[in-house]
């Protein structure tokens, strides 16, 4: 079957679309919310005021959490760009949908939520980094994407395949041809004056709307605007345990440069949330604009590395500080203020979310759970523990103890007790409990999410 007879057979109860309750809600010339879905490249989830870290500078951030429900335990369904990117458009996991590593085009023949939204009569629209349509071509550099199917129900485009050039503003014209953006020294400013734009035509036309703004930063490259560096001092940063005393002086200064690029990236961001947030006040469309900040995965900034010539920073790896992602959803109207909710999530779940949050049907083949109940009631879905991988790894994370046999890392961290990872418990003996119980949810997760390595997952529990 393919897309658009996927959309036509599934536009109603009986075929293939599952409604919530908010859908049964929202009736035929009621007023939809419009949705804005916010996801910068490599935010470590930890690294946010509300999340607790004294030293970052997130003071919208922060507020975008106090006005609605901030999610602390969400994780990446497999912490790298492409795989990530291919779930949330999809809601299923990476070897599910085949992009289960970077540079994989996602096959056209998979339904997107922007395409749910596109039937129901939404306008949508994209800016930033896509990295979906299998690498960059060496014939065009940024990587245009082709109108038509392979954008993927997103409407208005200002998509590009992968480019990291924040100083250097471009977008593509109707030739194919990389031209700048006049006005601009800062790409995620433009990105943003782009989301508000297009929020404000739609206003005018009457017709709710769908957007996604695929910020840049913290990735690299190691490009920030001079006014936040100066918000960061190399030498005052505290250094986690885990990296106290761990590299060499001039490594450790490295690392320290790498740190304040990557909160100065961090709060550059912010102050973007900042710049959305009064927009869209200033256009009369926050109190009815859901807001979804998120993530493609962490940054590793030193942990898990070698001391002396590793890669500071990274990703793609079974570690928390890969995988753990920021959720924040903001919608005045209909979200309590104020909510923290420590229910383990995975960004499989954030797909569904958003669909019935907008009172849109979910597709039956999407894998992941809505939360929109702790979002809407403060009640819903708790995972006993949620399944992530990596192109040849796989992993399980209950809250409290993090577990991989396959792959080659073979690691049981206990976060209770360990929460910087210092103190493999994989080989202990008086963990023998804890490692059975993981690999039960292991192998339970494997075969509800018809994972072809199975197999592979079951033999290493059993050994």
């Amino acid at each position: 079957m393919n897309r658009r007879e996927f959309l036509t057979k599934c536009t109603g109860v009986a075929g293939g679309f599952l409604l919530s309750n908010r859908a049964l809600e929202v009736g035929i010339g009621s007023k939809r919310p419009n949705v804005l879905v916010i996801q910068p490249d490599q935010h470590r989830g930890t690294i946010i005021g509300c999340a607790g870290d004294e030293e970052v500078k997130t003071p919208n951030l922060d507020r975008l959490a106090a006005e609605g429900i901030h999610f602390t335990h969400c994780v990446s369904s497999s912490p790298v760009c492409s795989p990530f990117r291919g779930t949330l458009q999809t809601g299923l996991y990476p070897h599910k949908h085949g992009v289960v590593r970077n540079n994989i085009l996602l096959e056209p023949a998979f339904t997107t939520f922007a395409e749910v939204f596109a039937a129901a009569g939404y306008a949508t629209g994209y800016i930033g980094k896509w990295h979906l349509d299998g690498g960059i071509p060496e014939e065009q550099p940024g990587g245009f994407i082709e109108p038509g199917e392979r954008r993927q129900g997103w409407q208005e485009w200002y998509g590009y395949e992968k480019s990291y050039e924040y100083f250097d503003v471009w977008k593509y014209d109707d030739n194919r041809n990389k031209v700048p953006v006049e006005g601009y020294d800062w790409e995620p400013t433009w990105h943003t004056d782009m989301a508000l734009d297009f929020a404000r035509r739609n206003r005018d036309a009457g017709k709710p709307w769908l957007y996604y703004i695929a910020y840049g930063p913290p990735h690299a490259p190691l490009q920030c605007t001079q006014k936040y560096l100066d918000m960061y001092d190399p030498a005052g940063f505290a250094l986690p345990p885990d990296l106290v005393g761990k590299f060499p002086p001039e490594r450790e200064q490295e690392l320290r440069e790498l740190l304040q690029i990557y909160y100065g990236q961090v709060t550059a961001i912010d102050f973007e949330i900042g710049r959305v947030l009064q927009g869209l006040k200033d256009l009369g469309l926050d109190n009815n604009t859901i807001i979804l900040y998120t993530s493609d995965h962490g940054d590793r900034l030193g942990s898990h590395c070698d001391p002396v010539d590793g890669k500071l920073r990274g990703k793609s790896k079974p570690y928390a500080t890969a995988f753990r992602i920021p959720l924040i959803v903001r919608w005045p109207s209909a979200i309590k203020p104020g909510q923290v909710c420590d229910a383990l999530i995975n960004s499989v779940d954030i797909t569904p979310t958003i669909l019935e949050l907008a009172g849109l049907g979910i597709p039956r083949v999407m894998q992941g759970d809505s939360m929109a109940g702790w979002c809407l009631t403060g009640r819903g879905k708790r995972n006993e523990a949620v399944y992530f991988s990596g192109a040849n790894w796989r992993a399980v994370w209950d809250g409290r103890y993090i577990f991989s046999p396959v792959g080659g890392y073979d690691i049981l961290y206990d976060h209770k007790n360990d929460p910087y990872e210092m103190n493999n418990l994989f080989n202990s003996g008086d963990h023998t409990t804890a490692k059975e119980r993981m690999c039960e949810l292991l192998v339970a997760l494997a075969e509800k999410t018809e994972d072809p390595q199975l197999p592979d997952i079951r033999a290493a529990c059993e050994s």
